[in-house]
């Protein structure tokens, strides 16, 4: 994630998960689907057809904050998504759309997994835009965030659902420092578009030769931070998600997975494990989750059910959570606000370093609140590890109670763990 804001960089915090001493049921997972079921097909035609004809269609926006739209004066209207939804209500005036943004900022393709069923599938869509490009990493190389942006489009389209990929960028990515080639993400998920003939909505050329030409100035585009635009950066994205989708139509593409995957199908079987939903662990309780924010995507209620929480004024009673995983990558799902508790991850019986960039100290204590925006609550989303061995593993979390706080708690909602078997 190379974003400056703190919106962007919203450097997910951690935890992980569940049991004082009795050990959680194994969590099970459903391989993504290698066929559209009997009848579908993930076709551009088809949806272009249904809407015409007028039949009520759901449209899935699934990405980050630029998919969110931060910094628009109105993001409801004024974002790419928005405007893209306009355009489609514009395209086919007799068809009744829902559309659901499932756009979370500071988020990638890792904890998408996860979110896919819950935040996206729930809503039964005829067509998603895929926008997890700019987040995880323009400029990284690394598989196991390929893999995961590969199950997206694999489990997608295996449910014949027609995906537009949506490339975006942020204001470094432009100007004099326009360099595509470098961009080893965006052209990898090129790659990836071409294998799954998506449609392709890339607003990297599209900015690129308006600045270029002087039509706009970078500092007009993204007046605020390096991050988020204004709503000129919005209109200038919308314009190229638009020309790829219709484009898609008028060629009348259909996406396909391939029979192997082009880079990695390392997470194609993924759990998202409820701690609510086990055996709830001495000094641990069940609790609804916050219903404020920093940022209106931030808002945790959105994205998770019920949370798993413990209290510093119950420290006596709180037992070291335990729970058994299978795959090579663990990750925790919860929320937190300016109290939070640290915690302590062990991974059969090993210790689990935190560490926050390349420059920090790795530490035992895993941070856990939102000391660094000031206050107020977010949702957190961290890696734990991601080359473990496959098979089964031990997780316990020990939270941290610092000596003197009045007050405080951990919340989680959920551990997710993914290999190419659970």
């Amino acid at each position: 994630m190379n974003a400056l804001s703190t919106h962007v960089l919203l450097i997910p915090f951690v935890i992980a998960c569940v049991a004082a001493g009795t050990s959680f049921a194994q969590a099970t997972a459903r391989p993504s689907a290698a066929e559209p079921p009997p009848g579908t097909s993930a076709s551009f035609a088809e949806f272009d057809r249904r809407a015409r004809a007028g039949e009520p269609l759901s449209v899935v926006f699934f990405g980050g904050s630029l998919t969110w739209g931060a910094n628009a004066s109105d993001p409801q209207r004024t974002s790419y998504r928005a405007l893209m939804g306009q355009q489609l209500q514009r395209t086919y005036p007799k068809a009744p759309f829902t559309f659901t943004d499932a756009a979370i900022g500071g988020t990638g393709s890792k904890l998408g997994m996860f979110r896919l069923e819950r935040d996206v599938l729930s809503r039964k869509p005829d067509l998603v835009f895929l926008e997890f490009t700019a987040n995880d990493d323009l400029e990284g190389k690394d598989v196991e965030t390929l893999a995961g942006y590969e199950c997206l489009l694999r489990e997608l389209i295996g449910r014949g659902i027609p995906v537009c990929q949506v490339f975006l960028g942020f204001k470094y990515n432009f100007g004099p420092d326009y360099h595509p080639e470098k961009l080893f993400r965006y052209r990898d998920h090129k790659k990836l578009a071409e294998a799954y003939h998506t449609a392709v909505g890339d607003a990297m050329p599209h900015v690129q030769k308006l600045i270029a030409d002087g039509t706009h100035k970078l500092e007009t585009i993204w007046p605020f931070d390096a991050a988020h635009p204004d709503d000129l950066g919005y209109q200038l994205f919308f314009e190229a998600v638009r020309d790829g989708f219709e484009q898609a139509v008028k060629d009348k593409r259909v996406c396909v997975a391939p029979e192997k995957p082009v880079f990695s199908d390392e997470y194609r079987a993924r759990k998202r494990i409820r701690l609510v939903d086990q055996p709830i662990p001495e000094g641990w309780r069940r609790a609804k989750t916050f219903r404020t924010s920093l940022w209106f995507d931030g808002l945790s209620s959105r994205w998770m059910d019920d949370v798993l929480t413990c209290d510093v004024k119950d420290k006596a009673a709180v037992k070291p959570i335990r729970m058994e995983f299978s795959g090579t990558m663990v990750g925790v799902f919860g929320e937190m606000d300016e109290n939070g508790l640290s915690f302590r991850v062990l991974i059969d019986g090993k210790s689990v370093l935190y560490q926050e960039n390349a420059k920090a100290e790795p530490t035992e204590s895993w941070p856990a609140n939102t000391k660094r925006f000031g206050g107020g609550r977010l949702f957190f989303w961290r890696v734990l590890s991601e080359k473990l061995r496959p098979g089964k593993h031990a997780l316990e979390i020990q939270p941290v109670f610092e000596e003197g706080a009045a007050k405080g708690q951990l919340r989680i909602e959920s551990v997710c763990a993914a290999g190419k078997d659970q």
